[in-house]
C-alpha cells in the first residue's frame, strides 16, 4: 500500500541508490525528494476539515493531479535559495509518488496522468490500498540499502 511511509521510504531508497553515482543526491536534496513524494497526498488534509464540518474536497482535490502536484512543487521551490534544484528534487519526489500510486487498483478510477490534455485514467492494478505487505517490503529494502550504503561508506575511508 503506497501510504506516506512507503512513499517516503521509496523516495529515500531511490535517492540513496542514485547517490552512489551522482553526488547531487546528497542528504539535503534527499529530504526535498522525500517531501516531494508527499506533495500529492496533501489532499488528505481535507479529512481534517471534513471532521470539523467543512467540505473542501473540491478545492483541494486537484493537488492529487500531476498538474496540481507540480504546481505545488513549484510554489514550494520558491522558498529555497537554489529554486531550480529545489524544484527538480521536489518534482522527482512527485514522480516517485505517482509511480507507486500507479501500482494500485480501484483507487478513484485510476490516476489522471495527462490531465488536462487527456481524461484517461491509468492504473496497473498490482496491489490494493489495503495491502500492507508492500510497506513491509519497501521498509525491508530500505534497511538493506542503508546497511549496504553504510558498509560501502566504511570501506571508502
Amino acid at each position: 500500500m503506497p501510504d506516506w511511509v512507503t512513499h517516503i521510504a521509496a523516495a529515500w531508497i531511490i535517492c540513496r541508490l542514485l547517490r552512489f553515482k551522482y553526488t547531487s543526491f546528497g542528504p539535503e536534496n534527499t529530504v526535498l525528494v522525500m517531501i516531494g513524494a508527499l506533495v500529492p497526498d496533501i489532499v488528505k488534509f481535507a479529512m481534517l476539515f471534513q471532521a470539523m464540518g467543512w467540505n473542501i474536497w473540491n478545492f483541494i482535490e486537484p493537488i492529487h493531479l500531476p498538474v496540481g502536484s507540480f504546481t505545488i512543487a513549484g510554489l514550494l521551490s520558491l522558498l529555497f535559495h537554489n529554486k531550480k534544484t529545489a524544484f527538480l528534487m521536489l518534482s522527482f519526489g512527485v514522480v516517485t509518488h505517482y509511480i507507486l500510486d500507479l501500482t494500485l487498483e480501484n483507487v478513484n478510477n485510476g490516476i489522471y496522468l495527462f490531465y488536462p490534455f487527456n481524461w484517461g485514467s491509468w492504473q496497473l492494478g498490482l496491489t490494493t490500498s489495503a495491502d500492507y505487505n508492500v510497506t513491509a517490503v519497501v521498509l525491508a529494502l530500505a534497511l538493506g540499502v542503508y546497511l549496504v550504503g553504510r558498509y560501502t561508506d566504511k570501506n571508502r575511508t
